[in-house]
């Protein structure tokens, strides 16, 4: 049975014990790039639920475990990044068309394991620190009393759901605009911010949440497609203009830019047929009227 009064503590000492029984592969190799990203995965969940408690506990409670978790999530997130990039790259030159450029791509990869090498001992001095700064037992120490705020549980779920909401269709008007790229990667952390919210609340609502915590892991994957040919185009330019490049390596950006910049806009196609689907299911109408019942 759900215990309301110990439900938000459950919460985020569920978040915090998936992110740390990551740590002892994220800690042995670099290479573990699955462990990596759940970790991260965990720490944005749990930084999720500490922005949503802070109506109804005092700053200084969540000072640290909330400055704590965002500069872990800074270093994992630098990492993830350029794990993904890498393994972006080792796909395209599996393909027939990179074939002419699979050396030129080598060399890009090669860079780019070298400053990902250069990120792990930073990943573990961050985990010494947040040890070292109690980070960890800060966390395990929160335990938010809505009875003290004057609110039930269901009243403060749904209101964090509105909030969440809101946020994201903020950003609706820049949908079919393709080339807002701020705006639309600011929806698309709105979209990642309404998922953890909803999946925070799916153990008190049972499956109700479930089609919505579907349809925003959906616009958040979509507009992250978009975002990430956003953030490879403008990487690409830095390295065609960083130095003296060999040719091949020359020729890879170059092949690579033409494939990014198609493979953007297929993405961004995509994502406005996904947009429009949901609003024709009227999905986000559905979840405000079930946040605001």
């Amino acid at each position: 049975m759900l215990d309301e009064k110990i439900f938000f503590s459950q919460v985020i000492q569920g978040h915090l014990t998936a992110a740390l029984v990551e740590e002892k592969a994220v800690r042995k190799s670099k290479d573990d790039i699955e462990s990596l990203h759940r970790m991260r995965v965990a720490f944005r969940r749990l930084k999720s639920a500490l922005s949503d408690l802070k109506d109804v506990m005092l700053r200084r409670e969540l000072e640290l475990p909330s400055t704590g978790v965002k500069a872990l999530l800074s270093i994992l997130g630098h990492a993830r990044d350029m794990d993904t990039k890498i393994v972006f790259l080792e796909m395209m030159a599996a393909t027939p068309e990179a074939k002419a450029y699979a050396i030129g791509i080598r060399e890009i990869i090669d860079e780019l394991s070298e400053d990902r090498a250069e990120v792990q001992p930073k990943i573990l001095k961050a985990f010494d620190r947040a040890r070292r700064e109690k980070v960890f037992r800060a966390i395990e120490r929160l335990h938010p009393d809505l009875e003290s705020a004057d609110i039930t549980l269901d009243e403060w779920a749904k209101n964090r759901i509105t909030v969440r909401l809101e946020k994201m269709l903020r950003w609706e008007p820049y949908v079919k605009k393709p080339r807002r790229e701020k705006e639309l990667h600011e929806m698309r952390i709105a979209a990642k911010n309404l998922r953890y919210c909803l999946e925070n609340f799916e153990a008190l609502y049972g499956k109700t949440l479930g089609v919505y915590v579907k349809a925003a892991t959906q616009v958040q994957a979509s507009l992250g497609e978009v975002h990430n040919y956003d953030v490879w185009l403008g990487l690409l330019e830095i390295l065609r203009a960083s130095s003296t490049r060999s040719n091949r390596f020359s020729e890879a950006l170059r092949f690579l830019r033409r494939a990014c910049e198609g493979r953007r806009v297929k993405a961004y196609a995509d994502f406005l047929d996904l947009w429009q689907e949901q609003k024709r299911l009227k999905l986000w109408v559905k979840l405000d009227r079930f946040a605001d019942a």
